[in-house]
């Protein structure tokens, strides 16, 4: 009976699809004006002359709906679908390919293939579509003109010195988290990971707004919570086919519940910006903000996004739809990456005292982290770096091919897909070998790890964010080591994954004050 549903699911899409792209019973007259585009359906139109020969597929495909069944039967784990197909794909020597229903994905996992991937394929995959109806045309969904324009346009508020006039916001933020952890101090296991999340948001706010107190704890626990609320629905429309009919969504209920998140979500965006305007039209408050530390003046994010809608560059929507962007690439991933990595130092107590070590050198047991600091914190950068390599936040990425694209051994077909994840095979197993979490490989010259690294994504496309991320992360590890001594058991820990690589169970830390607080 599933095969049946599916079956039938996938030729109504394919219909919807069909008819929404005809033009007076014509075909269109280019790949790019069918989306998502489909080789199947490529061949179907005879719109192709020639097609390369396919790696290896993956087992298990059916007629017409392909792969999609496990994919549905494997959806309420995600990750453990990922970890079979990227574990099945190194088996076939690096590359393979996933049918979809109609659409045909490669699947990548050898690093210099995704890599000749990630240079060649810009548009992101049809799935990022679903998210549109949050997030508009943000950098994280756009593609073409659209994404080129907007990301040379943000790219300043993401430059060197900015990010270090946030200096004040995350050492002052770090505190922050270490006084709402006291209560747990010597009083056994738990879950850090609710805390690091909270603070992250709190602390990408504080430094993008640049507005003091911009936004409520409820707010921010709301859009929090809408968030996760959408992912949910994004997942569920990525797995369950009929969902993405639009009468069939309708009926179930869930347009009526994604229209509510999303009003929840863009309530935070319509705040912050109301908050800025007023902030703006006051004489001392200029919009270029003063560091207290440096002394440096900088543009805040949202202050350039202001700048742009009055000379024109963006309109109202966009600012928002940037926004929103930010925030929902920036808050999960990092807090998530610090959970790891915490917990990856309270697994391995001599890795944490040779990082304490460093940090008292440089920092002394209190002082603030300066500009100047950042770069002396050699080991705390390694262990920041493996982390991602171990257990990487984004563990997968999703992309349209939209022309032929040479591979080592195989040429991808124009008009279909791929799914690179070179990092999902070095996710760490729940008895991790002693050796698997050692900092020291990114010190060592003959480690081609720095060629092939892909935690912060790869090519054009890679993290706006990756420098804010790792400076933030420095200073709250550095604050936080020096301040409380971890310990953690990571043999009973399980992982998930939907958009995100996160821990659900087993994670829990337990902490102690590094230093006497008796006079």
């Amino acid at each position: 009976m599933i095969g049946l549903i599916l079956i039938f699911c996938v030729l109504c899409l394919v219909l919807l699809k069909y008819k929404k792209n005809r033009n007076k019973h014509e075909l269109p007259p280019t790949l790019t004006e069918f989306v998502p585009q489909s080789l199947w359906m490529r061949r179907l139109w005879n719109t192709t002359s020639k097609t390369h020969p396919l790696p290896p597929a993956f087992p298990g495909a059916l007629p017409i709906i392909g792969h999609l069944h496990k994919g549905i039967s494997l959806s309420s784990n995600l990750l453990n679908f990922l970890q079979i197909v990227s574990d099945d794909c190194v088996k076939q020597g690096g590359v393979t390919v996933l049918n979809l229903g109609p659409e045909l994905h490669y699947v990548i996992t050898d690093p210099q293939d995704a890599a000749l991937a990630a240079k060649s394929c810009l548009r992101r995959h049809y799935l990022m579509d679903f998210a549109k109806v949050w997030q508009g045309n943000g950098i994280t969904t756009s593609s073409g003109e659209t994404w080129t324009s907007h990301r040379k346009l943000l790219s300043p508020a993401f430059s060197l010195p900015v990010i270090h006039s946030f200096l004040d916001v995350f050492n002052s933020q770090a505190k922050k988290l270490i006084n709402e952890l006291e209560p747990f101090v010597g009083k056994g296991p738990f879950d850090h990971g609710s805390y690091f999340v909270t603070n992250n948001f709190e602390t990408l706010c504080a430094g993008t707004f640049g507005i003091e107190n911009a936004i409520s704890k409820n707010l921010g626990a709301t859009y929090i919570s809408a968030a996760y609320g959408m992912v949910d629905l994004l997942k569920a429309k990525t797995f369950k086919v009929w969902l993405q009919i639009d009468l069939i969504y309708k009926l179930v209920g869930l347009k009526k519940k994604e229209e509510q998140l999303v009003e929840n979500l863009h309530s935070l965006a319509k705040t912050v910006i109301q908050k800025k305007k007023l902030a703006r039209e006051n004489e001392a408050l200029s919009n270029n903000v003063k560091s207290p530390t440096s002394g440096l003046r900088y543009k805040g994010f949202l202050d350039l996004l202001m700048d742009l809608s009055a000379d024109g560059a963006l309109t109202d929507i966009e600012v928002r739809d940037q926004i929103e962007a930010i925030l929902t690439t920036g808050f999960e991933t990092t807090a998530t990456q610090l959970t790891f990595t915490v917990l990856l130092l309270g697994a391995h107590p001599e890795i944490q005292d040779k990082m304490v070590k460093e940090l008292e050198a440089v920092l002394g047991p209190d002082r603030d982290v300066g500009k100047d600091d950042l770069n002396k914190l050699v080991y705390t950068n390694a262990v920041i770096m493996e982390s991602v390599r171990l257990f990487p936040t984004i563990p997968i990425i999703l992309r349209c091919v939209d022309q032929d694209v040479k591979l080592k051994n195989f040429t991808m077909n124009a008009g279909s897909y791929c799914i690179l994840f070179p990092l999902i095979p070095n996710i760490a197993a729940r008895e991790m070998k002693e050796d698997q979490f050692r900092p020291e490989r990114w010190l060592e010259d003959d480690f081609n790890g720095h060629q092939d690294f892909a935690g912060f994504g790869l090519g054009k496309r890679g993290c706006l964010g990756k420098t804010y991320a790792i400076i933030a992360m420095k200073v709250l590890l550095a604050n936080f080591m020096r301040q409380y001594r971890v310990r953690a058991d990571m043999s009973q820990l399980q992982l998930s994954a939907d958009f995100v690589l996160k821990p659900v169970s087993g994670h829990e830390i337990s902490i102690e004050r590094r230093h006497s607080t008796a006079a």
